[in-house]
């Protein structure tokens, strides 16, 4: 009789398929009523044309349908974002501990009791029939017949149940004792809430493209910038760079993937963190793509002036320009001795290569005008060197406004009224012998008088405050250097000033110019002389002085009828045809 009696485990099967039964049907019953039409379609009675344009007709429908569950997915966010802010605003605007209640989260409890209770006695019945010595395979086989039949009904009322409480399946899994396992799949129901996380963490990792791209693309444009010449270290870190960013998008998407797909967790936490992190590294790469260049003008420049002072022209060029190109302000200025340094050299036309480049970076280095004007004349081109140093005096008066109504400077290396009036003293000297050089005396007249009256006002500042210098080199006689004083070198100027007066004055030749030129012959060659020029001059002084003295006149070119009365005119030969001339930039500017 006792055979007959059901055992202890298939007692407790029936008990857990009773319990099962039951928390289901009470999570039906809490859950509103939704009847969800069934449409049962024979696919042999659709045909493949009628089915594709179906499809087609369809798909405009099918995308704006996406995009608005896509803005359903965003709202739904901002509902629980701005929910989670009230909240945590109602907790801190009470002094108390404070416990949210109301029908609505008491439903909403309700409803997440019963759906564990649900959960629970699944995992209980499963239990049961995993038991190996457990309960006879008949009973094992109904109540699994039962468990299948109903699985479809478990997930639709765990689906609605998710829905409506608005419940997340990764907080009920986090408050088990023990996580249950990834074969128990009611414990990772795909629900509405899944969905909607997965379009949102779809959406951040798509946005997170945006600034990852941006940032390849400013790394990219910042290596060209800081390289020097062709492929070095920063070029190479470029691209080391974009590597590590794309494996990092690599390894961001399979994480993404996998918890997506495999393990269903509903937060879109992974493609927010790839964005953030996407958008920090843009943020980085910005303020250093704004930081870098500075810094690296001022190692350029290091690197510059070591080859100046080692007379390394060409390694001195190449530093010095990559330092203008990336800060002009201040060291375009330190790119002008590399132009000094090749008219010291003899080298008249890369040094007006420098000179281009350099007014490239910083069109208000009048010290740059001066030179490179001077090399323009020298070839012939006057025209290009009186533009040059008409656009240079009227940078020049604009600086003098500013520096009279004690707004800051506009000029670099230019501060005090007294530079004011040697750079202008410069550019006038320049302009006149452009002048003189393009057949215009009266303007040449008229500029060089004008640098006559400021160099006189030099001369007087020089006698109360007169400067110090020690130095015989070629190179800093020019005085390119932004830290160099420009007085000494427009003092030693003098030759060049009374020497273009005299042609001029020559050049004009009537009854009020032809003692002038005598008086500034005189001077020229009273002058001592710096280079092989100024001793040419001294030498055409003293043959015009001897040739007055036996009765010639400019009239009569002083004797000398082959040769022209103005030596500017036509253009001097080349560099290379003068013996001993190294540079005749350099030996104008004296």
């Amino acid at each position: 009789m006792d055979s007959q009696l059901p055992s202890f485990d298939t007692m407790d099967l029936s008990e857990a398929r009773v319990a099962y039964e039951m928390a289901l049907a009470t999570l039906e019953e809490a859950l509103p009523e939704q009847t969800q039409p069934t449409i049962v379609v024979d696919p042999d009675t659709v045909a493949w044309p009628r089915l594709l344009l179906k499809v087609v007709v369809l798909f405009p429908v099918a995308m704006a349908r996406g995009f608005w569950n896509l803005l359903r997915a965003i709202w739904g966010e901002l509902e629980e974002l701005f929910g989670n802010i009230k909240n945590s605003l109602l907790r801190f605007s009470n002094d108390e501990e404070v416990i949210l209640g109301g029908p609505a989260i008491e439903r909403r409890e309700s409803i997440r009791k019963l759906l564990l209770d649900v959960l629970w006695a699944r995992d209980h019945v499963q239990d049961s029939i995993e038991k190996e010595d457990g309960a006879t395979y008949q009973s094992k086989r109904e109540v699994l017949a039962y468990v299948m039949a109903n699985e479809r009904r478990l997930q639709r009322l765990g689906q609605r149940a998710l829905a409506t409480a608005d419940l997340v399946t990764s907080d009920l899994r986090d408050s088990q004792p023990k996580p249950p396992d990834h074969s128990r799949w009611w414990w990772y129901l795909n629900y509405p809430r899944a969905r909607r996380a997965r379009r949102v963490n779809t959406l951040w990792f798509i946005l997170a493209f945006a600034p990852a791209l941006v940032s390849i693309v400013l790394i990219t444009l910042l290596a060209q910038r800081l390289a020097i010449n062709g492929p070095d270290l920063l070029s190479g870190a470029s691209v080391v760079a974009q590597v590590g960013l794309g494996l990092g998008s690599i390894l961001a998407g399979r994480e993404l993937l996998n918890d997506l797909i495999r393990q269903g967790v509903s937060g879109g936490w992974q493609g927010q963190i790839t964005f953030m992190l996407a958008s920090l590294f843009l943020i980085v790469i910005v303020a250093f793509y704004f930081l870098a260049p500075p810094a690296a003008a001022f190692v350029y420049n290091v690197f510059g002036q070591r080859a100046m002072d080692g007379g390394n022209a060409a390694e001195a060029e190449l530093y010095l320009e990559s330092a203008a190109r990336l800060d002009p302000d201040p060291y375009a200025a330190n790119f002008l001795e590399v132009g000094c340094l090749y008219e010291t050299l003899g080298s008249p036309d890369r040094a007006q290569d420098v000179y281009e480049r350099v007014l490239e970076a910083d069109s208000r280095l009048l010290l740059a005008r001066y030179h490179l004007a001077n090399l323009y004349s020298d070839q012939g081109d006057y025209p290009k060197a009186l533009q040059l140093l008409e656009d240079g005096l009227n940078l020049l008066a604009v600086a003098e406004e500013d520096m009279a109504a004690d707004e800051e400077d506009f000029l670099p290396n230019i501060n005090e009224p007294q530079e004011i009036l040697q750079m202008e003293y410069l550019l006038r000297l320049a302009r006149g012998r452009a002048y003189l050089g393009n057949d215009a005396p009266q303007q040449a007249e008229a500029n060089l008088t004008e640098a006559e009256t400021l160099f006189e006002e030099i001369v007087l500042y020089e006698s109360q405050y007169p400067t110090v210098t020690n130095t015989t080199d070629p190179l800093d006689m020019m005085r390119c250097s932004p830290d160099d004083e420009i007085r000494p070198f427009v003092l030693d100027t003098k030759m060049n000033l009374h020497y273009y007066l005299a042609l001029t004055y020559d050049s004009v030749c009537d009854e009020n110019t032809t003692d002038l030129a005598l008086d500034e012959w005189q001077v020229v060659r009273g002058q001592s002389s710096n280079n092989s020029r100024q001793d040419t001059w001294r030498d055409e002084a003293i043959r015009r002085l001897t040739a007055a003295r036996q009765g010639d006149t400019c009239a009569n070119n002083y004797g000398q009828i082959d040769v022209p009365p103005n030596p500017l005119i036509p253009p001097p030969q080349p560099v290379g045809d003068t013996e001993g001339d190294s540079s005749p930039a350099l030996e104008d500017a004296g």
